[in-house]
């Protein structure tokens, strides 16, 4: 039995909408969709979703490991074009796991503006976004109808 506790109401542009603050997930939903572990547990090296413990970035393409192991991958170095060295990878990861290696969390992602649980994503280009989306929401996700009723609301519709 759901409780009322277990829902939000939120108000988006004159609508009320009941959303379930705890939904129940699917099995492949606990898992992460790269690597397979299961929530709390550390990703696969290599995994596209493993988050830097140093910068938050995706640990596979921020640049972290050139920095803390103090090597040049600038274009036309040798790193640039081949990558880690054996030797290089293994300190890479022991400097990984003495910083702490961050487990994977299915964070639920929400419409910033009324609060929908994992909004289905659509494509605004930059300049549009730009134009209806303030700075310190540019990073946020809006759902669709929102960003509709942004753009009627400013273009004064």
């Amino acid at each position: 039995m759901i409780s009322n506790a277990d829902y939000r109401v939120t108000e988006g542009y004159g609508m009320l909408e009941e959303q379930q603050m705890k939904p129940e997930r699917k099995e492949e939903e606990k898992t992460c969709h790269d690597c397979g572990v299961r929530e709390g547990e550390i990703h696969h090296y290599g995994c596209d979703m493993e988050r830097c413990p140093f910068c938050q970035g995706q640990l596979i393409s921020c640049g972290c490991c050139y920095e803390k192991l103090n090597i040049d991958c600038s274009p036309g170095t040798w790193t640039y074009n081949n990558g880690l060295t054996e030797k290089e990878s293994r300190r890479w990861v022991s400097i990984l796991v003495e910083k702490g290696r961050i487990p994977y969390i299915r964070w639920p992602v929400l419409c910033s503006y009324c609060g929908k649980l994992w909004p289905e994503f659509f494509f605004v280009p930059d300049e549009e976004w730009e134009k209806y989306i303030s700075l310190a929401h540019r990073e946020d996700v809006v759902c669709e109808p929102c960003y509709n009723h942004i753009k009627k609301v400013i273009d004064g519709g």
